[in-house]
């Protein structure tokens, strides 16, 4: 079975049986949680795809380092996905439940790249603006990039506004390089 796909089944559960106990939320909480940990924890990443470590082992270290930090079925989860030998595809599982838990709750994702800091004001601005184009529910997900000078770089799934000053700038170097004309002088 491919990883996807694993990872997809494995989500659709753990998303169905979340909706069944009432516990959406919490759970992506636990997701987002977990995945910053296997984002920064080299440690961690090297437990779950260490093949020398047996999956009772595994298991142990997952409930003495988390069992305080996330809910019962997140752990009880992530133990049969260590039992499954699907460890190594942890992350894989838990992006997908993001994917489904944002679709199950009718939020779009919006990805704001920007030179400086946005203030409440552009937030505000911008929300309207993704709400006036249909979408109800916005996460946004804020990035700054100062060499992008001035402006801010919008996506939302596969669509992406570029308003940056950096942006212009190039094109008007093209623009330039492009240009016929040469001046006498």
């Amino acid at each position: 079975m491919s990883t996807l796909r694993a990872a997809s089944r494995y989500a659709k559960a753990l998303l169905d049986l979340a909706r069944e106990q009432g516990v959406l939320d919490l759970v992506k909480t636990d997701a987002d949680f977990l995945l910053a940990v296997e984002k920064d924890s080299r440690e961690f990443r090297s437990l779950l795809k260490s093949p020398v470590i047996k999956p009772s082992q595994k298991v142990d270290a997952f409930k003495t380092a988390f069992s305080n930090e996330l809910s019962p079925l997140m752990v009880l989860f992530v133990n049969l996905v260590i039992n499954h030998g699907r460890e190594a595809h942890l992350a894989a599982i838990l992006v997908k439940y993001t994917d489904l838990y944002l679709s199950e709750k009718n939020i779009v994702r919006a990805f704001v790249t920007s030179a400086a800091p946005l203030t409440d004001s552009q937030r505000t601005a911008l929300l309207a603006k993704l709400a006036a184009g249909g979408a109800a529910n916005v996460e946004l997900n804020e990035k700054v990039q100062p060499e992008l000078i001035g402006g801010v770089v919008v996506r939302v799934g596969d669509r992406q506004v570029d308003a940056t000053v950096a942006r212009s700038l190039r094109g008007l170097k093209r623009q330039f390089e492009n240009n016929l004309y040469i001046a006498d002088l």
